[in-house]
């Protein structure tokens, strides 16, 4: 009798286990295809925007299916539906996803719109048998274009509660306009003289340059919109209204983009200019210029950017096309770059100035007169002609800078005498005729120096090392030295000779018999 209640009793506890431990094990769903939603099933986006809702389907059969999506509605003039699968094929224990894009047209107005999305399912191995997964999906389009089009209020902000005929679009549209051409009488006739006539009372210019740069695109912009504003309070059709906001959005950013230039030249330039007349160096005087002309080219380059974005292009992939046209212009013009760089490094490097002397690899004396960023001008002193030198010609080349460290110059110059000569008394005139010219320097540290330098065939050659005081003085210096000297040897009776050769003849009869 015992052990027949314990049995119940064991019995009782392993029918109880069974229950809980079914209760607990998930349920298992007895349909042959299983949909899940990925995501929220209700979204928001802005028109001309693309927004996708995903599924993903899983076959829990043990045959093979064929799915085909639909999407009611499916598509019209403001929006298109599309799936990135138009249909699948899951066999046994696969599961797949589905994606469904709906991409709206930029005019489209404030819309809130449901998709019944259906699944039709087919056995592959028995077309009879067939069955739908059917889901439904919400998208909430916000609009870009005349937000509050068509609304009968006064600026588009205050309800029109004017008597009429006033008191319909026509009469906001009336009353709007008149308001804004209101304001811009009174920017025209009294803001602007009234700001003019503070800020010419400053002591600064800054103020008064401002003024007048954002004078006119502030006044453009303020028509522009005022303008804008206006006609969406009439019953115009979405696409006029889209077509009217893009034109004003065109505007705004060329406006901006002037606005913008005429800052960066009128203020930043303008004022980089006047610090770079204050400073010595050359550098701020180079790159002033290029930093304006680099704004000239920047920022028409953002505007036609931002512009380009309103219409939808890829702004990705301009870039990435102008990156690559970069490179394309880079490898063709690379003699330019290489003269750029050049003239980058001399600007920090100043290896020289303009007005420096400059004495080049071939020779040639030559004034710098202007130094680019492609070229440097070279004004020849002798042949009164202009010479452009690329910056990595100059760069890669031997440059001497006769001006530093200053402009004392130290010339040589070279005398023969007739052999029998007193070689002190030579040397004492050659000194002596350098110091009685003033152009020469005498000081401890510069003293003229003579050198008996070589035998030669029909001279004693001397050498005098002689300091200018002028670099510029150079020619005229030598010039009157060899003068001076000139007359020192006549009183002194120093003989300066020339080539000359003797023959002589062993036997002269015999030359005449001949």
């Amino acid at each position: 009798m015992r052990s027949r209640t314990a049995l119940y009793l064991v019995g009782l506890i392993l029918l109880g286990l069974m229950v809980f431990t079914a209760a607990l094990a998930p349920a298992v769903s007895a349909d042959p295809v299983n949909g899940f939603m990925v995501g929220e099933a209700e979204l928001t986006t802005v028109a001309g925007t693309p927004a996708s809702f995903e599924w993903i389907l899983y076959n829990n059969d043990t045959v093979p299916y064929v799915i085909t999506p639909t999407s009611d509605p499916s598509s019209n003039s403001e929006f298109s539906v599309d799936f990135d699968q138009s249909y699948l094929t899951l066999y046994p224990g696969e599961s797949e996803s589905i994606i469904m894009t709906v991409t709206t047209v930029r005019e489209m107005s404030d819309s809130n719109i449901i998709f019944d999305v259906r699944f039709n399912i087919t056995q592959m191995n028995e077309l009879g048998n067939t069955f739908s997964i059917n889901s439904t999906v919400r998208l909430v389009v916000v609009p870009v274009f005349g937000a509050g089009a068509g609304d009968n209020k006064i600026l588009g902000t205050w309800d029109n509660d004017l008597p009429w005929p006033l008191d319909g679009n026509v009469g906001a549209f009336v009353v709007s306009v008149g308001i804004w051409a209101l304001v811009a009488l009174f920017i025209i006739l009294v803001a602007d003289p009234l700001l003019h006539r503070l800020t010419s009372k400053t002591a600064t210019d800054l103020d008064d340059i401002i003024l007048k740069i954002i004078r006119g695109p502030v006044l453009l912009l303020m028509v522009l919109f005022g303008a804008v504003n206006s006609l969406e309070i009439l019953n115009l059709s979405r696409t006029l209204i889209a077509d009217l906001e893009l034109a004003y959005s065109v505007a705004f950013i060329l406006a901006m983009a002037w606005l913008s230039y005429k800052i960066y030249a009128g203020v930043i330039v303008y004022y980089g200019h006047k610090l770079a007349a204050k400073t010595d160096s050359e550098v701020d005087d180079v790159l002033v210029p290029i930093l304006e002309k680099l704004g000239l080219i920047v920022i028409p380059i953002i505007a036609l950017a931002v512009i380009l974005g309103l219409f939808g292009y890829n702004l990705t992939v301009i870039l990435a096309g102008l990156g690559f046209m970069g490179i394309v212009i880079g490898y063709a013009a690379q003699a330019t770059l290489a003269n750029f760089f050049a003239g980058m490094q001399m600007m920090f490097d100043r290896p020289f100035k303009i007005g420096d002397l400059l004495r080049l690899d071939n020779g040639d004396i030559c004034e710098v007169r202007h130094i680019g960023m492609r070229a440097t001008e070279l004004y020849n002193t002798f042949t009164n002609e202009m010479v452009i030198v690329p910056n990595n010609d100059i760069a890669n080349k031997k440059i001497v800078n006769m001006v530093q460290p200053d402009r004392r110059l130290k010339i040589a110059v070279a005398v023969g005498v007739a052999y029998g000569s007193d070689v002190d008394t030579v040397m004492r005139l050659m000194t002596e005729a350098a110091q009685a010219l003033p152009e020469v320097m005498d000081d401890p540290d510069h003293q003229t120096v003579v050198r008996f330098s070589d035998f030669a065939d029909s001279s004693l050659n001397f050498t005098a090392f002689i300091w200018v005081k002028d670099l510029d003085l150079q020619f005229k210096v030598a010039s009157d030295y060899r003068a001076e000297l000139l007359r020192r040897f006549d009183n002194n009776g120093i003989e300066i000779p020339f080539p000359q050769s003797v023959v002589w003849l062993r036997d002269l009869g015999k030359a005449e018999e001949a």
